[in-house]
């Protein structure tokens, strides 16, 4: 039997929510159809293949003919390699490089006469076949900040399905050999936790790997998601770790705990690499590996989000491992990563979930759930308060455009800024991390959900004294602000420094780069571009004022303060955190690798934090009240449900 694929099937109305189809066929002797629309040939003949939508009985058909397979003359090479190597005895990640070289050497030598062409395909697979790993290796692996980075980390990684035994294993040392490791001395070992996944769908069709390697198109794989915590670490210590079992191991990684006494350190922003074909795989690589050439020495890496390009149920999990197995290696290898998630990153397949091992409990207390584990959390490192969270569950509880409110947003959300900041008082600046936007400059700007996304979080970014917030999503290196929320205009007079540049989209439109931006009285927010190929364009004020029905945002441009370009390069930002200021080092990054200074600038706060109004005491002690939980909170009761309500027991939201 072959399969010969499938045929598309257009609803009319398009936006129809109930796709749901009956598949049959008329001689099944020719061909069968199964649940997916798959079409597999039987014999050669013609016959006809039905469509019955089970909503409304409405049906299509179309004429399926089945001809007989040509006689092809392919290299004896190829056709040993389709009987030695199955995709049950090694990694999908090693595997699928092999069916695609496999592929493009499969020449019908009867009709191709450069033997050249031939010669080279062959040793292409060749070396696929070298590069092959056994079932049993660990690979997706990467560490996250989970809770306190003085002495915790957290890993995560894939194996193939069916392999559930793992551990994490940490030495502290810089570039530790597989010897130490070998050596069992001062080694920690920290066994993991296996989840089986629900079978992923591998790959879309965009990204070519699907006829590169001959697929079936609706292809799943499951895998075994293996997560560890370490705990108990030693502070302002570089440990070299790696992850499998005995015999199997991964290569050998490092991170470096936060000091006791941290002084100036440096992060990285890196965002939205989409990772979808060859191309886009290659620019985040370039991107990561300037990273590692010009920052080796930086503590984490931050990422806001659309890791991949193929969300939804028809997800890409060969985009996922990419970002893992070669755009972001270089990177991986030398810190921690800290994610959330993306609009391009949503499935209900939870991919996210499987491939990160983050601080979940916002998820337990919030009372409309994520679809992801993780998504939402906090962390200090030396002088700097860092809240991640996301936008992406805006709509699962009561929310509305018209009226610009979000049930998530404003209770779980918000009430959860407030509680970290109360909880973390005495840092010196609050950082949040966002994929979605509060403003931007680009093709986002006129996003539906932009005018609810400022109502419920301004009120927030100013009770909160946020000085700081790194969005993504908007693909555009954008400088905005210091922004009054109230008024939500440019402070003007926090602005100091900056550098006269020509006005255009690749140096800047906003005429400025660089600058000094005091954050006391109003959030600074920052989008660095994109570490992938994906661009936007920045909108100049005409076009940006021309959209004013949809963000409404008086005189928008003018809050684009600093630069405001398309580098047309992929970037990322070096952020040092010094007694005095964060500093911003921006680079593009080209196809070897190599950095190149886009813009410097500093964001400095010089009045201490408050802390929100009813928020001084906070000591959430639960207690019953009439049957309903309720977290005492100063002045105020929140109930689980995330309502708010006064000691007088009246709803106050």
């Amino acid at each position: 039997m072959e399969q010969v694929g499938a045929f598309d099937v257009l609803f009319t109305p398009s936006n129809a929510t109930d796709k749901r189809l009956q598949w049959g066929i008329d001689d099944p002797t020719i061909a069968s159809v199964d649940a997916d629309g798959i079409i597999t040939a039987l014999a050669v003949g013609q016959t006809t293949v039905h469509a019955i939508a089970l909503d409304g009985g409405h049906s299509a058909s179309a004429q399926l003919t089945i001809t007989p397979k040509p006689v092809y003359h392919y290299p004896q090479e190829v056709l040993e390699a389709d009987e030695l190597y199955s995709i049950e005895d090694y990694t999908v990640p090693s595997f699928i490089p092999l069916l695609v070289a496999k592929e493009a050497a499969r020449i019908d030598s009867a009709k191709c006469s450069d033997y050249s062409i031939i010669t080279a395909k062959l040793q292409a697979m060749r070396e696929a076949i070298a590069n092959l790993i056994g079932k049993e290796e660990p690979y997706n692996m990467i560490a996250n900040i989970n809770g306190d980075p003085l002495t915790r980390m957290a890993f995560c990684w894939f194996t193939n399905g069916g392999i559930t035994d793992g551990e994490v294993q940490l030495i502290a040392k810089a570039d530790a050999t597989a010897e130490d490791f070998a050596s069992g001395t001062d080694v920690l070992t920290v066994e993991a936790t296996p989840t089986t996944t629900k079978p992923l769908h591998y790959a879309a069709q965009k990204s070519g790997i699907i006829e590169a390697a001959q697929l079936p198109s609706n292809t799943k794989f499951t895998y075994v998601s293996h997560k560890a915590l370490a705990e108990n670490l030693t502070p302002g210590t570089t440990y070299s770790w790696r992850v499998g079992y005995d015999g199997h191991w991964s290569d050998i990684a490092q991170f470096r705990t936060q000091d006791n006494d941290q002084g100036e350190y440096s992060f990285i922003y890196m965002s939205d690499s989409h990772i979808q074909d060859q191309e886009y795989v290659d620019y985040a690589r370039w991107c990561a590996e300037a990273v590692a050439k010009t920052c080796p020495d930086a503590r984490f890496c931050v990422f806001p989000g659309d890791f991949v390009d193929t969300g939804t149920a028809a997800n890409s999990e060969w985009e996922w491992e990419r970002w893992f197995e070669e755009a972001l290696k270089p990177v991986l290898m030398l810190m921690p990563v800290v994610p959330t998630d993306g609009n391009h990153d949503d499935s209900p397949n939870i991919n996210y979930t499987y491939h990160f091992n983050t601080d979940n409990a916002f998820n337990i207390t919030a009372a409309v759930k994520p679809q992801f584990e993780g998504i939402t959390y906090s962390f200090v490192y030396g002088d700097v308060l860092f809240l991640v969270y996301s936008k992406q569950d805006y709509w699962r509880g009561d929310y509305s455009y018209s009226v610009q409110t979000s049930e998530y947003l404003t209770n779980d959300v918000g009430y959860w800024f407030k509680e970290q900041v109360a909880k973390y008082p005495h840092t010196k600046y609050r950082v949040g991390l966002v994929h979605k936007n509060v403003f931007c400059g680009s093709g986002h700007c006129k996003d539906e959900e932009g005018p609810t996304f400022r109502a419920c979080m301004l009120p927030v970014m100013k009770e909160c004294e946020i000085d700081l917030l790194l969005q993504g999503h908007d693909h555009t290196y954008e400088v905005i602000g210091p922004v009054n929320p109230d008024t939500r205009t440019p402070i003007l007079s926090a602005i100091a420094d900056r550098e006269p540049v020509e006005v255009n989209s690749k140096v800047s439109i906003s005429g400025y780069k660089g600058g000094t931006y005091t954050v006391d009285d109003g959030t600074l927010y920052f989008i660095g571009a994109t570490c992938g190929r994906k661009r936007y364009s920045p909108y100049d004020r005409d076009k940006l004022q021309s959209y004013y029905s949809k963000h409404k945002v008086q005189n928008y441009f003018d809050l684009f303060t600093g630069m405001f370009a398309q580098p047309e390069a992929p970037c990322f930002t070096k952020i040092t955190v010094k007694s005095d200021c964060l500093e911003f080092n921006s680079y593009t990054a080209d196809s070897n690798g190599d950095a190149t200074l886009l813009n410097t600038m500093q964001v400095k706060r010089t009045q201490p934090h408050t802390v929100p109004t009813g928020y001084e005491d906070l000591a959430p002690q639960p207690v019953t009240t009439d049957g309903c939980k309720f977290i005492s909170n100063g002045q105020l009761f929140i109930r689980r449900d995330g309502k708010i309500y006064n000691v007088l027991g009246e709803n106050v939201k």
